[in-house]
């Protein structure tokens, strides 16, 4: 059966495994770019996001990591 949740991860669909979810800020931080540039990146559709009480906003780690190193940003 699947769980959207296992544990302390969350199942990313872009990755398609289990990962850690970053708050934006410090996924803009581990990064090095601007939380806007965050911003723009889930507008895209790079990297997934899932929002938490309808007001804020985690990353997929792995998303983030994965498109600095594709796109080195």
């Amino acid at each position: 059966m699947f769980k959207p949740v296992l544990g302390d991860q969350v199942f990313c669909p872009l990755c398609n495994e289990y990962v850690q979810l970053l708050r934006v800020q410090k996924a803009a931080a581990v990064a090095d770019v601007n939380r806007r540039t965050v911003y723009r990146y889930i507008e895209d559709g790079s990297i997934y996001s899932v929002r938490i009480a309808g007001k804020t906003c985690r990353v997929c780690a792995r998303c983030l990591l994965g498109r600095q190193i594709l796109v080195g940003d």
